[in-house]
């Protein structure tokens, strides 16, 4: 297998942000990698550079802080084509604009779909990992006539948390319904005991989350899990409730962690003794790797 210049072979492609990642991911594979670089002028246009022309390109970059990345995977997409790409691959462990998947009120503009078809335009397939779907069940129902892949991140949590004494003993809980699938995930691979709670949402920071009545958490370690932090008002908010039902301790996963280190110390306050997430955006709670997980999706892409 060559490096891809001369468009005779497969190239795993990364970017500076997110690199680590992508290179363990190469290594794992036994691909090429190579790294895009980036320069962003100070108008804030970005220029893409990479010395290479596969037939096969297997991009990653997880699409926080998406603006910029996307412009940036459109160039990098549209230039590989131009060069006689015949397959592009996206790996995004984290995928930006699926929450908003209905116009809530008049005039807002669906993301989902649109970024959707935009993708789709790109690659031909697209892999992920929890993604932020509400009412959109199948993936595959954003983009259209592509391979789409939504891995789940849960039983690698569970997994830790076994690692920690979890048990019979432990409760997950999550922020709503729309958690349910993530809190069963984890906590079958982690053998402890799984609950929902509701949430009113408000507005970006002002969230309430209620249990069942009835719920006791007298004595228990309890397992915060949500597929995105990013605020953290829902965190703090369920590490409210878990307290006022009597958790014993308290401890949070954010499968995609995209809050600020500083909230650190507001997390702590709130008596969540840790906070870990998973490695698809670099962030100093990282500790769940990704690599393997991803590894086995791009290879069932054949």
């Amino acid at each position: 297998m060559t490096d891809g210049r001369n468009g005779d072979s497969a190239l795993l492609i990364g970017f500076p942000d997110g690199g680590d990642l992508a290179e363990r991911l190469a290594g794992t594979l036994g691909m090429p990698f190579r790294q895009a670089s980036l320069h962003r002028f100070p108008d804030g246009e970005s220029l893409v550079r990479l010395d290479a022309s596969p037939r096969r390109a297997v991009i990653v970059r997880s699409l926080d802080q998406p603006n910029s990345k996307l412009v940036e995977l459109q160039f990098l997409a549209a230039a590989l084509r131009e060069r006689g790409a015949e397959r592009i691959d996206l790996v995004a462990p984290y995928l930006a604009y699926m929450r908003q998947d209905l116009e809530f009120n008049p005039g807002e503009v669906v993301s989902q779909r649109i970024m959707g078809r935009w993708l789709s335009g790109l690659f031909d397939s697209v892999v992920t990992v929890e993604p932020h779907l509400h009412r959109t069940h199948d993936l595959t129902e954003v983009f259209p006539g592509r391979r789409a892949l939504a891995l789940t991140a849960g039983p690698l949590a569970g997994e830790w948390a076994r690692g920690l004494g979890a048990d019979e003993g432990w409760t997950v809980l999550g922020p709503d319904e729309e958690a349910a699938d993530l809190v069963a995930s984890v906590a079958r691979a982690g053998g402890m005991a799984g609950l929902c709670g509701r949430k009113e949402r408000r507005g970006d920071r002002d969230v309430t989350v209620t249990l069942p009545p009835g719920t006791d958490l007298s004595g228990r370690t309890v397992l915060l899990v949500d597929d995105v932090v990013s605020s953290g008002g829902t965190l703090l908010d369920v590490a409210r409730v878990a307290k006022e039902h009597g958790a014993a301790r308290l401890l949070a996963c954010a499968i995609h962690a995209v809050f600020p280190e500083e909230m650190m110390t507001t997390f702590r306050a709130a008596g969540i003794e840790q906070v870990i997430s998973a490695d698809g955006i670099p962030h100093p709670t990282n500790a769940i790797p990704l690599t393997g997980l991803l590894a086995d999706a791009v290879r069932s892409l054949g």
